[in-house]
């Protein structure tokens, strides 16, 4: 039997909802019509954060964000998210660059 953390288990069930495959691998979280999406959720902030490299890999392949508020889902193409998150520097105080996305940008 395979454990599976809190996290990972509802990556795997939004991708499910959109009737898309989850990944066993690094990088995006999963597939939806052989394109990769990537599963955002967070339980105690008001913002989701979002790595530049997978964004940028997201965006070259016609991704999208999956972000999870609740029990409330919605997905979002990488490039949109692009222009939410705007063309400014990313931030470096992590071992990635990020950004942050709030949620009412999204919800």
């Amino acid at each position: 039997m395979i454990f599976m953390n809190w996290h990972t288990r509802h990556e795997k069930e939004a991708i499910r909802k959109y009737h898309g495959t989850p990944q066993q691998k690094y990088g995006y979280d999963g597939t939806i019509r052989g394109r990769p999406v990537e599963v955002r959720e967070t339980r105690k902030d008001d913002r989701y954060r979002i790595q530049e490299d997978v964004h940028r890999e997201l965006v070259r392949h016609g991704g999208s964000y999956i972000f999870v508020n609740g029990r409330e889902t919605k997905r979002v193409p990488a490039r949109e998210v692009s222009d939410k998150i705007g063309r400014g520097p990313w931030y470096k105080d992590r071992t990635y660059p990020h950004k942050f996305l709030k949620k009412d940008q999204v919800f």
